[in-house]
């Protein structure tokens, strides 16, 4: 195997290493040619505010142990986990919002018809 991704140009010869020739040659007919950067998070912002959302919608109050573990489990500082947590209330309030404005405009529409009767 070694002689085999010896003649391998620098980043191909590192995934070889890593993980199998195979897959550096998918790697390679998949991606040749591009640049790629690999973002420091492995874990999706909108995946932890999707999470963080499903807790809040639960009427989950995070306390400062939990916000802690959060942040150690999906990669992310206490401080952006707060301001993930921040963001979806505010959606949550609004989406709610949105909801009680619902019935006036339906007894609005009720009364219109109710006029041209």
């Amino acid at each position: 195997m070694e002689k085999e991704i010896e003649g391998l140009n620098g980043i191909y010869k590192t995934i070889a290493q890593l993980t199998s020739l195979d897959d550096c040659l998918i790697i390679y007919q998949n991606f040749k040619g591009l640049s790629v950067t690999f973002p420091t998070k492995l874990i999706d912002s909108d995946y932890v505010k999707k999470h963080l959302r499903k807790e809040l919608l639960r009427e989950k109050i995070l306390n400062k142990d939990e916000i802690q573990q959060l942040a150690v489990s999906f990669d992310y500082s206490e401080r952006q986990i707060r301001r993930f947590l921040h963001e979806e209330k505010r959606k949550i309030q609004n989406d709610t919002v949105e909801e009680d404005g619902l019935p006036y405009v339906a007894r609005w529409l009720k009364n219109q018809n109710d006029s041209e009767d």
